[in-house]
């Protein structure tokens, strides 16, 4: 295991401050953590809009204005017409960031779980304007039935330009960032070389009809079955990378799924993050809706959460058990995925890798325009090296 601790300097946090910091701060944190606002600021590049809107949401539930699904939805409507008005003066750059932004914003209106009244509808919406900001991608984007469980479940296949066969990425957000919330972070992989496969895990996104369970990471075995014969796609070379809750789904294929050639293990609960008591309401929210349990039910919840530790599974060892290259990666002061999960981790593996991220929380938001395109590298590395042991 090797060990990189990273700490950006105070000008580097200032330069990197002035991309999205420049509104006033929210004093009280009354619907969702401030690092929410932070990273959406970032993601839209739009701080000023994401904090009058914020302002302007005096209850989470109910449909009518200043609830939270009507005031962003409300945003999400607005860029939807100007992308529809581009489409038709033929302005495809201006179409595509304009739906992509309709899709952001319907995406906030639904978040964290589509659990309250308004969200699915604003669900479907979000859903809707990635579809058309992707028919203006470069390759347009590939939506994709797969076969699962006798169904099948929807993934966004996203194409690097000019590039026959690329290798293929599988990536999945957290709890309650689903597949067409990632755009901006898969952007550096695309640009590498890499087509990346967006899916929700299964509890989340448009797959809620399956609970969430510690082995649902037979999912990406059956994304694996149906991708390593795809015409569009190298099989031989596919990776995974998983934020978050679905850090853990890697976490776990970097010790049970052999046909990866690296995994990406981002702010990643292994072990001692399920433990947790004092949750925030919209992790509580998105988790229970995954495992189908009451919200409510803390005790519940904390007992389901104990098995998925990959070490009660006995999974996770100190014996080499993490038999994938493996990238992990996270800020030093996140409680969700604590720092004594991802050294447990990293110890477990001969081809490891850790990344802290001094003085940042939960999957490194201040840090993410930065390090992600570094975290591409690392994986465009891992696949050289995999093709030199093939030759």
């Amino acid at each position: 295991m090797r060990l990189k601790h990273l700490f950006l300097g105070m000008i580097s946090v200032c330069l990197f401050a002035q991309d999205y910091l420049q509104a006033e701060e929210i004093v009280a944190e009354e619907f969702v953590e401030e690092r929410r606002l932070r990273l959406w600021s970032a993601q839209t590049r739009n701080p000023d809009l994401i904090r009058s809107t914020y302002r302007r949401v005096d209850h989470m539930r109910g449909t009518g204005p200043g609830s939270w699904v009507y005031e962003w939805s409300q945003i999400g409507q607005y860029f939807a017409g100007r992308g529809e008005a581009f489409a038709k003066t033929d302005q495809p750059d201006a179409a595509r960031d304009a739906f992509l932004a309709a899709s952001k914003f319907y995406g906030i209106a639904r978040f964290p779980a589509k659990t309250l009244p308004g969200q699915a509808d604003a669900y479907a919406e979000h859903l809707k304007y990635y579809q058309r900001a992707g028919e203006y991608f470069d390759p347009p984007l590939v939506v994709l039935d797969i076969p699962y469980d006798g169904q099948t479940i929807q993934g966004y296949l996203h194409m690097p330009p000019k590039v026959e066969k690329p290798p293929l990425i599988l990536w999945n957000g957290g709890i309650d960032t689903w597949k067409g919330d990632v755009y901006n972070n898969i952007k550096p992989y695309i640009e590498r070389g890499f087509a990346v496969l967006t899916f929700d895990v299964l509890g989340t996104g448009e797959n809620v009809s399956w609970v969430a369970r510690a082995d649902s990471n037979v999912l990406h075995s059956a994304v694996i079955d149906t991708m390593q014969n795809h015409p569009l796609i190298d099989g031989r070379y596919i990776a995974h990378v998983g934020f978050s809750f679905s850090g853990y789904y890697a976490a776990r294929n970097a010790i049970t799924e052999d046909r990866l050639f690296a995994v990406i293990a981002a702010c990643a609960p292994v072990h001692d993050g399920w433990k947790m008591t004092d949750r925030v309401w919209e992790i509580q929210e998105a988790l229970a809706a995954a495992i189908h349990i009451d919200p409510d039910d803390t005790d519940a919840i904390n007992q389901t959460m104990e098995g998925f530790s990959l070490v009660k599974q006995g999974l996770l060892t100190t014996d080499h058990s993490v038999s994938r290259p493996t990238l992990i990666i996270n800020g030093d002061l996140d409680n969700l995925a604590p720092i004594s999960d991802l050294r447990l981790l990293a110890d477990a593996g001969q081809e490891t890798d850790l990344w802290i991220m001094g003085g940042d929380q939960h999957c490194f938001g201040q840090y993410r325009s930065i390090v992600m395109p570094k975290m591409a590298d690392w994986l465009w590395r891992k696949l050289a090296a995999s093709k030199q042991t093939d030759q």
